[in-house]
């Protein structure tokens, strides 16, 4: 079946380990939009970090932001969905983190995400602190004698890389979307990130193919960790690349790695470029 849209992650899949684009996969991406080709990214990253790594005039036609919960149109920057937590959503899982004696953050509503509310309470807990450090000035510590605010996008939680606690936490969040990743930064933590249940990239590319009538088999989808899963496994055509997680490389086809042009890659072995 013919190729209609190709989606990529962007860490460590299109964009390189120094956050660059190889010039060979970006020229696959004109190549695609020359044939019609819808492009889109599927990010965990919120729109302002998609700005620092991505030129305003890439070649994507859409991007799927902050892990699903929200979708722009890249030509026009229209936000077409944007989803989060309700208060008591929002209040429940605080509880939780708080219970397990976890490190999170609470992050603002789209299109505002990369602005959070966090709570520490492990100081040997070394990435937390980068992270925060990192966004000094869009995060407030936590204050939780008075409501934070009346939604959040999500709640990011963290921690070592122990699969068992986190399997144990998620176990005590049935109502709610939990997404692991490992981490892009230090690759050596567990990312636990809590969204509403209809939220996952997977989600957000299936209503974009709905909403421009594509068929699931006329979709390539490239990805290289546990958070791309679910549009890894929705589309029809699916490719790991090389640095992948290894738990994931007996599950889909395996293509070069991120710093070495993977993704145009697995572009090539369906649509000729």
């Amino acid at each position: 079946m013919t190729i209609k849209m190709v989606v990529t992650d962007l860490d460590g899949t299109l964009l390189r380990d120094d956050k660059s684009i190889g010039y060979t996969d970006r020229n696959a991406f004109e190549k695609l939009g020359e044939k019609g080709i819808i492009r889109v990214a599927a990010t965990g990253r919120s729109l302002y970090s998609i700005s620092k790594v991505i030129p305003k005039k890439f070649p994507f036609d859409f991007i799927v932001f902050s892990t699903g919960s929200g979708v722009i149109d890249y030509n026009s920057h229209k936000l077409l969905i944007h989803n989060g937590l309700a208060a008591e959503q929002t209040e429940k899982v605080i509880k939780l983190f708080r219970e397990e004696k976890l490190d999170f953050t609470v992050h603002f509503p789209i299109p505002d995400n990369h602005k959070f509310y966090y709570h520490q309470v492990n100081s040997n807990n070394i990435e937390f602190s980068n992270y925060c450090d990192f966004y000094r000035g869009h995060c407030t510590p936590a204050d939780f004698s008075k409501p934070i605010f009346e939604n959040a996008c999500q709640l990011l939680s963290i921690m070592e890389d122990d699969i068992d606690r986190f399997n144990s936490v998620k176990s005590k969040l049935t109502d709610f979307k939990v997404i692991r990743t490992t981490s892009p930064i230090e690759h050596t933590t567990i990312w636990m990130e809590v969204f509403p249940p209809n939220v996952s990239k997977g989600d957000a590319v299936h209503w974009l193919c709905s909403k421009l009538k594509i068929n699931k088999d006329q979709v390539l989808a490239i990805g290289n960790d546990y958070n791309d899963v679910d549009f890894l496994d929705y589309a029809g055509h699916a490719r790991l690349v090389e640095n992948g997680h290894p738990e994931l490389k007996e599950r889909y086809q395996i293509v070069p790695s991120n710093n070495s042009n993977g993704v145009s890659k697995a572009i090539q072995s369906l649509v000729e470029i």
